[in-house]
């Protein structure tokens, strides 16, 4: 068969098991979807950039690359005199990636390195000073990355030239990410005293805001976009329960989806999309080995596959977190 005609049945089968009853839940929010085995992990081939830390506050982030294909694990930023590299995304040809990170005489600074490269990463926001430049993404097209300056959303070419300041209502606009048609922004705004963040795409055309999810007291945040019509995107399972869930939310404004694979008295967040059946995400689920571990997890199923099964020394006993995959 044609690879998108299944990718067609696959999206169709996973609308239909998270549309109705059947989305094998116990009583207590729990998966009934047992974990699997190395035996059974899904047979990824492509590579992987995230990064570690202690805690947040620590500045000991690294930043790791992992290839499915060779199982070769490499500190990336060993050597570079960067402090706290975290947040790295992929271009889309796979062969660069963009990042935060401090120096020791400025803020938060985006920097960009092209894989394999004997020379450090350029930093495109040095010229900005003391500012804080931070979640870079790449378009669709790697021709531009858009990111966050004190709190507004811009973007650059990718010698650091900003070439657009986007104008949004929200005073705080964060972890901006373009959708697949590359005319359109999704980001977490509106985190100001007294409020929640909530979920909104702009239009770089009409600079017209839409609500894609804005629930009263919980916090929505990290939207990434999976396919034409839907991203993923983190947020609190309640305002009384604060556990970080991942949900599936749609550009057209249809209802947003929680996955099967949540757990609701643990914390699952930073979804990346492989497919449109897996994800890698991070999650505080017990037996993992730190804080925050890796996981693979199955958009239709619900199971769940540590990535300590591909390479034991991938997840820490800190945070590994802000996966983000290239085939």
């Amino acid at each position: 068969m044609k690879a998108g005609f299944i990718q067609n049945v696959l999206t169709f089968f996973l609308g239909s098991l998270l549309m109705g009853s059947g989305c094998a839940r116990s009583s207590n929010g729990r998966s009934q979807a047992s974990d699997s085995t190395a035996s059974s992990q899904p047979a990824l081939r492509g590579r992987l950039v995230f990064h570690s830390y202690s805690c947040y506050t620590c500045n000991d982030s690294k930043l790791y690359l992992y290839d499915f294909a060779s199982n070769s694990l490499v500190l990336l930023s060993n050597g570079w005199n960067i402090i706290n590299p975290m947040n790295a995304h992929f271009a889309p040809d796979g062969k660069s990636i963009v990042f935060m990170g401090m120096t020791t005489s400025s803020g938060w600074d985006i920097f960009r390195w092209r894989i394999g490269a004997a020379s450090s990463p350029q930093n495109l926001t040095a010229s900005f000073g003391a500012t804080r430049d931070e979640d870079p993404k790449y378009s669709i097209d790697g021709n531009r990355i858009v990111f966050k300056q004190n709190g507004r959303m811009k973007e650059m070419d990718t010698l650091g030239n900003i070439t657009r300041t986007v104008t949004v209502t929200h005073t705080e606009a964060s972890m901006p990410y373009y959708t697949k048609s590359g005319d359109m922004l999704l980001y977490s705004g509106n985190e100001v005293a007294g409020s929640t963040a909530d979920i909104y795409s702009v239009s770089l055309t009409t600079n017209s805001i839409q609500t894609l999810s804005a629930i009263t007291g919980v916090e929505e945040y990290y939207p990434i976009t999976r396919d034409d019509t839907s991203f993923l995107f983190t947020r609190w399972y309640s305002p009384t329960n604060h556990n970080d869930q991942v949900y599936l939310g749609f550009l057209n404004g249809r209802a947003f989806q929680r996955l099967s694979f949540n757990e609701a008295d643990q914390n699952y967040s930073d979804a990346f999309p492989v497919d449109n059946r897996y994800v890698i995400l991070s999650s505080t689920r017990s037996g993992g080995k730190g804080a925050y571990d890796l996981y693979v997890a199955d958009m239709i199923t619900g199971n769940k596959w540590s990535l300590s099964l591909y390479r034991s020394e991938i997840n820490s006993s800190g945070n590994d977190l802000g996966a983000c995959y290239s085939k």
